[in-house]
């Protein structure tokens, strides 16, 4: 069903072509909604007002591509104003309730490097915590590739506004929240850097109606930017986990990552190698990029090795359909065994 707030949540993108800043966030448009027909009033400054046709053509594949063939009539009308800040006390967009929710103990999930199965663990990780009792929020902070959508078999999926609450989307026993579910299409590139950002992460924390968690499992992009820091100023982290293959060229990128944890006073979890090794039907490992990389980092940094995940083409699979249900218990087994590890080096650093 298409309501108001899915369309404002499907208009974010946007922008105000004056300032360069996002229509919804500048709140410069107005949505309503009778029958079939969505009506939606523009308010923009009268030294860019030529740019109107090329805002109603944005505005037009936004929904296009948020809702298809059901939606309706859409009226857009463009307003000529000399000043916003009248407009911004007009418009009456939903103001987000920020009273925090109980979250529980936070973990971040990082990788000084793209593709090394950061996403992979986080969302095991999140569900063998669901299956211990626990219950457990997922936020998929990757701004550069979100992937809860894909895996969880949600793709086109928009998140909700009630009660002054974005509500999350509940899959598998698990709270879930991604920047995926703020953009229509999986193709739709965010160009989000600073206060944008930081805006997104705050709401994405703060501004959810969690419930009461135990845990809330955060998948942040790979690297050293901008989405760690605005996660550290959004909430408290209780630990973060440090995802690695063995490779050589990950190494430096995960001593940066180790490194920007310890300057941000970010308790580290430990470090786990992922993708380590093939398990043969006769016992037999094969380790893919070495071995005994990411144990010695781990000595050098003074940092718990929580473990190596094998490369399970299982895991593979179920992550590419978006059919989670079909993990094999042994499967199932080596992420517990990982989530048990977790909890106990929190509850170490808890009372450390």
């Amino acid at each position: 069903m298409i309501t108001k707030d899915k369309i404002i949540m499907s208009l974010r993108g946007v922008k105000e072509p004056f300032f360069q800043k996002d229509f919804i966030q500048m709140n410069l448009i107005d949505v309503d909604l009778s029958e079939n027909n969505i009506n939606i009033k523009v308010y923009l400054k009268e030294e860019v007002f030529d740019k109107k046709e090329e805002i109603e053509k944005k505005i037009q594949e936004k929904l296009k591509i948020a809702f298809g063939e059901q939606i309706g009539n859409v009226n857009i009308e463009f307003i000529k104003v000399s000043d916003y800040s009248q407009v911004r006390r007009r418009v009456k967009l939903e103001v987000l309730d920020s009273k925090k929710a109980n979250l529980g103990k936070v973990i971040a999930v990082t990788s000084g490097k793209g593709g090394v199965g950061k996403s992979t663990i986080s969302i095991n990780l999140a569900l063998s915590l669901r299956e211990l009792g626990f219950k457990v929020g997922l936020l998929d902070a990757d701004v550069y590739g979100p992937s809860i959508p894909t895996a969880f078999g949600l793709e086109g999926t928009i998140l909700e506004i009630r009660d002054k609450k974005i509500q999350p989307i509940e899959k598998f026993g698990l709270k879930l929240v991604s920047i995926g579910f703020m953009i229509p299409e999986v193709d739709t590139p965010l160009i989000w850097r600073g206060p944008m950002l930081h805006k997104a992460i705050n709401e994405m924390v703060n501004q959810v109606d969690w419930d009461s968690l135990d845990y809330l499992v955060v998948d942040l992009p790979p690297g050293t930017g901008d989405a760690i820091l605005s996660l550290n100023n959004s909430v408290k982290i209780d630990g973060a986990i440090v995802v690695s293959t063995s490779q050589k060229v990950a190494a430096a990128d995960v001593m940066k990552n180790i490194n920007m944890l310890k300057t941000l006073s970010i308790p580290i979890i430990g470090i786990v190698e992922n993708m380590s090794f093939i398990e043969c039907k006769n016992g037999e490992k094969i380790y893919l990029w070495g071995k005994g990389g990411v144990i010695e980092l781990a000595q050098k940094y003074d940092i718990e090795f929580l473990g190596e995940i094998p490369f399970i083409p299982n895991v593979v699979q179920t992550m590419e359909t978006g059919n989670l249900v079909m993990l094999t218990e042994q499967t199932k087994n080596i992420f517990k065994e990982f989530a048990k590890k977790v909890i106990n080096r929190l509850n170490v650093i808890s009372v450390s």
